[in-house]
């Protein structure tokens, strides 16, 4: 359940850190309620007025005895208690880059780029836990830093020789055994959704082994073994799961992205059960023998696409059942979520500013930046209710004083006898930020969205201060 009070939701959110002094903790849930109200503004702009506010709130952040882990832990419990109802449960996982160039930048690492650029940061892996059923995001359930050594740049090829424990492609593995740990019997109910870059041998026979779900991109056309032998020496995965039966086609509408307008595709679906040939690397490291894995792979093939555009086609793994054109469609729709943990970075990113902070110690930038991600997904859950459920009414997603605040700010007219709907209130709010929808997808982008809501809260500001009369 979405919980529209700001300070309800940062106690909710924050309760459970396991700080060092209880004080910290107040000033955590206070801080975090203040950048819930303004996401995108400065620690300072945040608390407005409340000078006890803004001074609490610094000295947290630049407290060294506040440990961003116990934040990101809280928050972790958190998103476990609220996902205790939820039948069905996804955790798409990512990782994205937080880049800074001013002075505390050279205390963190290399994120690619220019050598000359100067801008440096953290590598970040998120997991996101959503439920299957509403397909809204429940909360961060494993968040892992890394800064990358400078020193490294330019040695991508030694990566053979190194143990898989060692490389960077195990925090898929990390992410997976925090998940474990944090949900416990729960885990049984999730499928972790991952993008091409976890399709890793060792991953695959970890998820295997110790039987957690997931449905994983392909990226390697790996030998497999097909009736107890080893198929033909030009028969691949690939091939051989083009030449599967098609179990049936669907139609899809593919939303409008990155220059890539929407449209309507046919969908034809095929699945087989593969054995996958252990990997013979050359030089490299194991830690351990590598045994054979027998799972389902699933081809989601677009038919007659547009003419010069590139057609849809998913090639995933999956540890759930996928012989019949219901299976082999779940797993497609499971995988279309994954996309969530994107929205999220974008979230971090755009809406609440994470790499415009200008801490003076990396301790400190990390650990605004740590609240700052619990706020994005606040942000993300929003516009999810807002879009899920267009036509209810927008009241309490927005109090009666803000969106009548919004109404006459937009629509510039008499205010309805009943609350307009959500689908018009996430619209008003991007327009008052400068949205107006040219390319007709009808979905705001967060630039626009928190641009309005900044706006749109100075605006209700001066019109509580208006009421409380002259000073």
């Amino acid at each position: 359940m979405f919980q529209h009070d700001e300070q309800q939701w940062a106690s909710q959110t924050f309760a459970s850190c396991r700080l060092r002094d209880r004080r910290h903790r107040r000033r955590l849930i206070e801080i975090g309620a203040c950048l819930a109200r303004r996401p995108a503004a400065s620690l300072s702009a945040a608390c407005g007025d409340d000078d006890a506010a803004r001074l609490g709130g610094y000295r947290l952040i630049e407290n060294d005895r506040v440990d961003a882990e116990a934040i990101a832990e809280g928050g972790f419990a958190a998103t476990v208690d609220a996902s205790r109802d939820a039948v069905r449960l996804l955790a798409a996982s990512d990782t994205t880059t937080l880049t800074y160039s001013h002075e505390v930048a050279k205390t963190l690492g290399d994120v690619g780029g220019p050598a000359d650029r100067g801008a440096r940061g953290w590598l970040v892996h998120s997991s996101l836990l959503i439920d299957a059923t509403s397909q809204i995001a429940i909360g961060l359930i494993d968040q892992q830093w890394r800064v990358r050594d400078w020193k490294g740049r330019g040695r991508k090829h030694q990566r053979k020789s190194r143990p898989y424990p060692e490389k960077e492609s195990f925090k898929w593995q990390v992410t997976s055994a925090h998940m474990a740990e944090r949900l416990g019997a729960q885990m049984a109910q999730v499928i972790e959704l991952c993008d091409a870059e976890a399709d890793i041998y060792e991953y695959l026979a970890y998820k295997i082994s110790h039987n957690q779900r997931f449905v994983v991109r392909i990226a390697q056309d790996r030998r497999v073994f097909t009736s107890g032998c080893l198929s033909d020496e030009d028969e691949k995965l690939w091939a051989h799961l083009e030449q599967q039966p098609s179990l049936g086609t669907r139609t899809v509408t593919i939303p409008q992205r990155s220059g890539r307008a929407a449209r309507e595709a046919t969908l034809t679906l095929r699945s087989a059960t593969v054995t996958l040939r252990p990997p013979q690397r050359a030089g490299g490291v194991q830690t351990a023998p590598l045994v054979r894995l027998t799972l389902q792979a699933v081809l989601v093939e677009e038919m007659n696409p547009p003419k010069d555009v590139e057609p849809l086609r998913w090639r995933l793994y999956t540890s759930e059942p996928a012989q019949t054109l219901q299976q082999a469609q779940q797993t497609a729709d499971d995988y279309s979520q994954r996309w969530q943990v994107e929205e999220f970075h974008k979230a971090w990113k755009s809406g609440c500013k994470v790499e415009d902070q200008r801490q003076q110690t990396a301790e400190n930038l990390r650990r605004m930046a740590q609240i700052r991600a619990f706020v994005a997904v606040r942000l993300l859950q929003l516009k999810q209710h807002a879009a899920s459920a267009p036509e209810r009414p927008c009241e309490p997603l927005l109090d009666a004083t803000t969106w009548k605040c919004l109404w006459l700010s937009v629509e510039k007219q008499s205010l309805p006898e009943v609350p307009p709907t959500q689908r018009w209130a996430l619209h008003a709010v991007a327009r008052m930020g400068g949205w107006n929808d040219s390319k007709r997808t009808g979905r705001p982008g967060w630039v626009a969205l928190m641009r309005g809501w900044q706006e749109l809260q100075a605006r209700v500001a001066g019109y509580r201060l208006a009421l409380a009369g002259p000073l």
